[in-house]
């Protein structure tokens, strides 16, 4: 397995544990998404598919997969954007464990943006 493959699926498993504790914390009402957990949990079906899907092709290294894998990265900065910048709210994602995977995630998310990025610039 390829470090980058190895980036991608840590990057997206840290990015469904905080999917997870964010239907915990009734995230569709931090940021005032319509449809409630019904709504929340469809908004996510085709982002698990696109991880699943992403994954496949990170892994032939294939150019869609790199852009997944810039994509994918991005999505990893983005709960310490949402949560530790623009959203902070005391009373959630403050356990020790929320931080725990906000910051990992961080770093694979930045990890694997930066080897997506190198890895598709290199085929121009």
């Amino acid at each position: 397995m390829k470090i980058i493959s190895l980036l991608y699926i840590v990057n997206a498993t840290l990015l469904l544990l905080h999917e997870i504790e964010s239907a915990y914390e009734k995230e569709w009402e931090i940021l005032k998404l319509p449809g409630g957990i019904t709504g929340f949990l469809l908004l996510h079906i085709p982002i698990i598919i696109i991880f699943f899907y992403g994954l496949l092709e990170i892994e032939k290294s294939s150019t869609i997969g790199l852009i997944f894998g810039i994509v994918l990265g991005i999505g990893g900065i983005i709960p310490f954007i949402i949560h530790k910048v623009f959203f902070k709210t005391p009373a959630q994602f403050n356990l020790p464990v929320s931080d725990v995977i906000i910051y990992l995630n961080i770093l694979s998310g930045v990890g694997l943006l930066f080897l997506s990025g190198r890895f598709l610039a290199g085929r121009g």
